[in-house]
């Protein structure tokens, strides 16, 4: 419960805004139990991000994980593809059905993550994206004018942005929330992403 309302005050006012008090009032608990368990307010901010985190791993794992297995994940062009749209479409699902851990990844980006290089746990998918673009790469399946160290914010970045202006384009777009309209749209956030990266000649 301390998590709950730690999430969603950090997720509507941003971490140097949010208040210990209020977060141990919408939780129904005294402010010292707060104290006791995590610290400090970036103790329990921490906590908020590894639950995300894990939730974003268990993710993973559900969609792609006989992918990760998979020897030839990154010397077979269709079954990397494969992944990248999974990776795609799951992470912008996931955000869809987590939308408070998107509003706190906004406000890390909007203070330069400031918060965020503070906290003792960081989530380490950056690394393992890299070690799989740097393999792909040599294999020929990625472009090889692309910085396997630049993959990572590549492939996230526009996860994040493609979600963040989502709400925005509605309109333009002439959809509604309807299961057809959302998997269009991450559809063509994910041919947007994997025609980016991957070499030309493995997408004809």
């Amino acid at each position: 419960m301390i998590l709950d309302a730690a999430e969603e005050i950090f997720a509507e006012q941003g971490f140097s805004a949010a208040r210990i008090d209020a977060i141990a009032k919408a939780a129904g608990y005294n402010k010292s139990l707060i104290y006791q368990y995590f610290q400090d307010k970036l103790g329990l901010y921490t906590e908020v991000i590894i639950r995300a985190d894990q939730l974003g791993d268990k993710m993973l794992l559900d969609i792609n994980g006989e992918l990760l297995k998979d020897d030839l994940l990154t010397s077979d062009g269709a079954k990397f593809k494969q992944f990248l749209e999974k990776l795609i479409h799951g992470s912008l699902q996931f955000l869809l059905d987590h939308p408070r851990y998107l509003k706190i990844l906004s406000w890390e980006m909007a203070e330069e993550w400031k918060t965020w290089n503070q906290i003792t746990y960081l989530p380490d998918d950056a690394t393992m994206f890299y070690e799989l673009a740097k393999k792909a790469q040599m294999n020929g399946l990625i472009r090889a004018d692309l910085d396997p160290k630049v993959f990572p914010s590549i492939v996230l970045n526009n996860v994040y942005s493609s979600i963040q202006s989502y709400s925005r384009f509605k309109p333009f777009l002439n959809t509604s929330n309807s299961a057809d309209s959302i998997a269009h749209y991450k559809d063509q956030v994910a041919r947007f992403i994997i025609h980016g990266v991957m070499e030309p000649s493995l997408l004809k």
